[in-house]
């Protein structure tokens, strides 16, 4: 199981920030948490974007 959260970055240095919120945001709604009985591995993902560019980091 993937639970994708998507940020959008207004520059290009705050994509990485942009992240890290994606990330706390699924820490802090708890968002896999539901998931966690039913399935053995359940993988977090933060993305942001800004214009064309992308970044991913896993939790």
């Amino acid at each position: 199981m993937a639970i994708f959260e998507v940020k959008y970055s207004k520059t290009l240095k705050g994509l990485a920030q942009a992240c890290e919120d994606a990330i706390a945001q699924i820490d802090d709604r708890m968002y896999a948490a539901e998931f966690e009985d039913d399935y053995s591995q359940v993988i977090c993902y933060g993305i942001s974007f800004f214009k064309k560019r992308c970044l991913i980091q896993k939790k």
